[in-house]
């Protein structure tokens, strides 16, 4: 019994007998018989990856694929008539089928996932990279620390959807005028002497924006800490 990794390897051996009547065929200029001769070779190689790949009906293609080729070479290569030719393309469907019958084939693969929907903040992440890009095309580093802190404080605000009026607020402020100092500079504008201090004051709000924010988060903690030791302990668990 022939095994179903070696079966898989039968279908490229049934071109070689149409070889040399390609060599043939060329040399003589006989264009409809090595036109069935080139098809005759194609379709069992087409059929030979399908069967590589093993996916649920590759097999019954794969079986269609090799009676075309018996058909076309019949028909084209050796000039026989189309009852002959059909004959022979279902012969070599049925074989084909027959000889791949059991062999297993692998599932579809599973549709991609769908994207996710875009987050609130998303957009303002965005803006934050193309203010980078600016920075780094008009030669100004300076405007890159306070989109990296800007961004930092979208990372905390992200943890705590319940306060993206407080987000957008902020953004509404920050983003919006470093987006307008990089463009200015994008279109040409010199930095004035004064751009260095609000940069440095424009990070350092950020920051503590940040800090607050965790300090926040901490007393609510400490707060459920105590508010939890305290119910444990009247309950008698603690």
């Amino acid at each position: 019994m022939i095994s179903a990794f070696w079966r898989r390897w039968l279908l490229p051996f049934t071109i070689l007998p149409l070889l040399p009547a390609t060599l043939v065929n060329l040399f003589a200029g006989r264009e409809w018989a090595l036109l069935g001769c080139v098809l005759g070779m194609a379709l069992p190689m087409a059929a030979t990856w399908l069967m590589r790949r093993g996916r649920a009906g590759d097999a019954q293609f794969a079986a269609v694929a090799m009676g075309a080729a018996a058909a076309l070479v019949t028909f084209l290569g050796a000039e026989a008539g189309p009852v002959a030719s059909l004959l022979l393309g279902i012969g070599a469907w049925g074989g084909t089928s027959l000889l791949y019958s059991g062999i297993a084939e692998a599932p579809p693969p599973p549709p991609p996932p769908e994207p996710l929907p875009p987050g609130p903040l998303d957009d303002a992440r965005a803006r934050l990279v193309a203010v980078i890009e600016t920075a780094r095309r008009v030669a100004e580093p300076r405007l890159v620390p306070v989109a990296v802190a800007i961004g930092v404080v979208l990372d905390e605000f992200e943890r705590r959807p319940e306060r993206l009026a407080e987000a957008r607020r902020f953004l509404g402020v920050n983003l919006d005028g470093l987006e307008r100092i990089a463009g200015r500079l994008s279109a040409g504008a010199e930095a004035p002497p004064g751009l260095p201090s609000l940069l440095r004051d424009m990070e350092e709000a950020a920051r503590d924006l940040r800090t607050r924010l965790r300090d926040q988060e901490s007393a609510a903690l400490a707060v459920q800490v105590k508010v939890l030791g305290d119910r444990l302990r009247q309950e008698g668990f603690g």
